[in-house]
């Protein structure tokens, strides 16, 4: 007897949770597909994900803080529209929405390469050149290993959907474990989930600041085609108009010192 009551239990809580993934994902797709109408003509839609500290991360009240929070409210001030931030979990989801229209851009730490600007029009409003990305390990760094051939037949965790993602594609022999934040990811590396973590500099930089006796960490040279320009606003790039409109904005906010204050704030150059 006990046994069947624990056993209808198991079932009623594994429906409980299929219903609350199937909610989550419905409230997602709603968003995303909802067409976007006058009311919204005077805003700025941006879509950014928390948990990409320094970027956007979530206060314990709830609130979006970070570089490209200020950046974006300081871009709608300069347009002369109100913001509206969607916080929107992940980068596949961020480029969905954005596809659709139900957001104008994506401020979210999004590195400029050569394969993202074939898709989407992209602004640079911080960063310098990247030749090499970063590879993480908890606690020490194995021996033998200064790229990323050298990782064969280890498993390397990443964000999905991400630039890193791209160079780790190139490397069949090593295993790839793809997370939906870069958070994720750490918490996979501190688990021992993964042998290694690849981030751009900036994440890793705020990484080693957060836990400096635990994250070790090595440059991984890029090759020419996946070298980053800096960081970019992603926008649709048949919307010309707005295009034009965040250059100018971008270039108005360097002149006033308005992304200066924001990058030394957070520590993003």
């Amino acid at each position: 007897m006990f046994s069947r009551i624990l056993r209808l239990s198991k079932t009623f809580f594994s429906l409980i949770g299929l219903v609350s993934t199937f909610a989550f994902v419905l409230i997602i797709a709603l968003f995303i597909f909802r067409p976007k109408n006058i009311e919204t003509e005077n805003t700025l839609v941006v879509g950014t994900a928390s948990g990409y500290a320094p970027f956007c991360s979530i206060t314990p009240d709830g609130e979006c803080k970070g570089f490209d929070v200020d950046i974006a409210h300081d871009l709608a001030n300069q347009l002369e529209k109100k913001l509206v931030l969607e916080d929107l979990g992940s980068m596949n989801t961020l480029f969905l929405a954005l596809e659709q229209g139900t957001i104008d851009c994506v401020i979210w730490g999004l590195s400029i390469t050569q394969s993202r600007m074939k898709k989407v029009a992209m602004v640079p409003y911080a960063g310098e050149h990247t030749t090499a990305y970063k590879m993480l390990f908890w606690q020490r760094i194995p021996e033998g290993i200064s790229s990323i051939a050298d990782m064969k037949n280890m498993t390397v965790c990443v964000e999905a959907g991400s630039s890193q993602e791209a160079v780790l594609d190139r490397y069949p022999s090593v295993s790839k474990k793809t997370m939906n934040s870069v958070t994720d990811a750490l918490f996979a590396l501190q688990q021992g989930c993964c042998d290694a973590l690849l981030v751009e500099p900036a994440i890793a930089y705020g990484f080693k600041e957060k836990l400096p006796e635990h994250i070790k960490s090595i440059d991984l040279p890029l090759a020419p085609e996946d070298q980053v320009f800096g960081i970019g606003i992603a926008i649709k790039k048949d919307n010309t108009a707005l295009i034009e409109s965040i250059k100018k904005a971008i270039d108005a906010m360097k002149k006033n010192c308005k992304l200066e204050s924001a990058q030394a704030r957070w520590g993003v150059y």
